[in-house]
């Protein structure tokens, strides 16, 4: 019977009401109605009414692995991190897997796979670690279909005319993705005919994917109408000129559609939009000589800028292109910016910190937290990403005891998870344990921390 009716009826009254669906064997209509009741919760949870099986042939077994699986005990650990649904635990366990060559065990796939379909960012890494019964696994079901495409092939994907043609646009995406680890100048016809494509999604892809090739004739013209729109001003701040969003040119370059002519100008909001991605596709080597001599120099000058935000522009332009120096050059100003909160919406620079090298970054964020308590220091390490360094993470460590011992206690909580995660786990500098007195909020943070940190000793013991 339907829940509703029963629900309505326990409400009213048997008495009154009667039973949904006619009186049953328990010899009172009360009875009746809770073994209906019970009845509809078993069939809930189990889903459907078993069918029988058509008549066809039997799935195909799993293809044999090439690759042994991790231990036992590494397993394991993934199985709680699956259970605490902890990203970056996760990430860590596939990266020591993957650089092991070892796969997950077969039992823990689809809880895996089930992280993936809730968290993007970790499907590549599963893929290279879910191995063949992984994928197997994924073409029985429509919610792990987007495993398909992103399994790790020493090869170039088959970028021809016919294969493009005989893409849908998911396919087109996947084939953009793969091309990625692959990408030399030979692929800018392939890309130029990839903007041209009807989804926003794939020719945002190429476009970026344009942007990220050395040299290249897009690339060129881009930097030619950059600066036609970026100027160097009299008091040497830069002097900024929308693009028009009717610019047929422009848009098919960009990728974007155009905005046809009707007489009424484009809002500012569409033109800024224009510009942003015209500086994050224009080629940031574009800017030196332009708006000063070296990237410090553009920096200084891009950070003057009053009528656009040209600094985080230039930090998207940075992070697009996958540019190490330039986000070298960037993420100081950007993240000063962003701590003293005079950032605006769509600052980058935590995407540049994830761009340098984990010892410039961790650098970086020592001198930034130098001795400061909590409040200071928890924005400053929940942007850097792990691995920290020995001395990121006793910055952390003197953070964190401050904090426990109630300087600054309400930021403990965030800042022992975040530690947890990204310090080391045999780090020399460890953050105190929790000891008789402390507040129960304080002890709960500590001893988590203190967990999760054995966790990922014992995998970094058992994977590398």
């Amino acid at each position: 019977m339907p829940w509703d009716a029963l629900v309505a009826a326990a409400l009213v009254g048997t008495s009154r009401a009667g039973v949904p669906g006619g009186e049953g064997t328990a010899g009172h209509p009360a009875l009746d109605l809770l073994d209906r009741a019970a009845l509809a919760v078993v069939r809930d949870r189990a889903g459907v009414r078993p069918l029988r099986a058509p008549d066809t042939e039997p799935l195909p077994p799993a293809p044999a692995e090439s690759a042994p699986w991790v231990p036992r005990a590494a397993g394991e650990v993934l199985d709680d991190f699956l259970e605490r649904d902890d990203t970056e635990l996760i990430a860590e366990w596939l990266d020591l897997a993957r650089a092991r060559a070892a796969l997950v065990p077969p039992s823990l796939l689809p809880g895996l796979l089930e992280a993936g379909s809730r968290h993007r960012a970790l499907r590549t890494a599963i893929a290279a670690a879910s191995g063949e019964r992984g994928r197997w696994l994924a073409s029985l079901s429509a919610d792990w279909s987007w495993l398909a495409g992103l399994h790790p092939s020493d090869g170039r994907p088959d970028t021809s005319p016919e294969r493009w043609a005989h893409e849908d646009d998911a396919g087109r995406r996947r084939l953009l993705i793969s091309l990625e680890e692959h990408l030399s100048p030979a692929d800018e016809d392939f890309l130029s005919r990839a903007l041209r494509a009807p989804s926003p999604g794939v020719r945002a892809l190429a476009s970026a994917l344009l942007a990220r090739l050395p040299r290249s004739e897009r690339g060129d013209a881009l930097a030619r109408r950059v600066r036609a729109h970026v100027r160097p001003g009299p008091d040497g701040r830069p002097s900024v000129r929308l693009p028009d969003p009717a610019d047929r040119a422009l848009g098919a370059a960009l990728g974007l559609r155009p905005r046809p002519s009707s007489g009424v100008p484009a809002s500012a909001d569409l033109r800024r939009e224009w510009l942003w991605t015209l500086v994050a596709h224009a080629p940031l080597r574009t800017w030196t000589g332009h708006l000063g001599d070296d990237r410090a120099e553009v920096v200084r000058a891009a950070s003057s800028a009053r009528d656009w935000d040209l600094l985080d522009a230039l930090a998207n332009a940075a992070v697009v292109q996958r540019d190490r120096e330039w986000a070298d050059a960037l993420a100081g100003p950007v993240m000063e910016r962003l701590l003293h909160g005079r950032s605006v919406h769509g600052s980058r620079g935590p995407a540049l910190l994830a761009l340098l090298p984990a010892e410039r970054r961790c650098a970086w964020a020592v001198r930034a937290v130098g001795d400061a308590g909590a409040p200071s220091a928890l924005p400053v390490l929940d942007h850097v990403p792990g691995p920290w360094s020995e001395e990121l993470a006793a910055a952390a460590a003197r953070a964190i005891d401050t904090a426990a011992d109630g300087a600054g206690e309400a930021y403990l909580p965030e800042l022992c998870r975040v530690a947890a995660r990204r310090m080391p786990p045999g780090a020399g500098a460890r953050p105190r344990r929790p000891r008789p007195g402390d507040h129960p909020r304080t002890a709960a943070a500590l001893a988590d921390m203190e967990a999760v940190l054995r966790l990922r000793l014992r995998i970094h013991e058992e994977l590398q």
